[in-house]
């Protein structure tokens, strides 16, 4: 009489598979992972960029005059005037963004500025 089951052998054999199995996408699933929530939160400035962008197109008054000066608003400053959402997380804290956040742009030339946000 023969039996339907198996070894321990063969069951070891299987186990010690799926090990390695798990070692080897284990560690690429992280990186996925982590890779998504840094394209995310880069995402996340550029929203707040953009939000700076349009907040400076209407009030044009506020542009820094000279070349290297700069003007800065806070998430709060943009979210109260409309041109950010109210809840911009930080998907690395898994938190909002500090209100207290800066935005700031630099003029570089007569005809070019740059956006940077400050993130504490």
């Amino acid at each position: 009489m023969k039996n339907k089951g198996f070894t321990l052998a063969e069951l070891l054999g299987v186990i010690a598979i799926l090990g390695i199995i798990a070692l080897i996408t284990v560690p690429a699933i992280n990186r996925s992972l982590n890779q998504g929530k840094e394209d995310l939160y880069n995402t996340q400035i550029e929203q707040i960029k953009k939000g700076a962008q349009d907040y400076y197109a209407e009030h044009l008054s506020e542009m820094p005059d000279n070349i290297n000066d700069s003007s800065c608003k806070t998430i709060n400053d943009l979210q109260k005037e409309g041109y950010l959402p109210l809840d911009i997380k930080n998907p690395k804290t898994d938190e909002n963004f500090p209100l207290s956040t800066e935005v700031c742009v630099k003029r570089i030339t007569d005809k070019e500025f740059s956006y940077e946000v400050k993130d504490s």
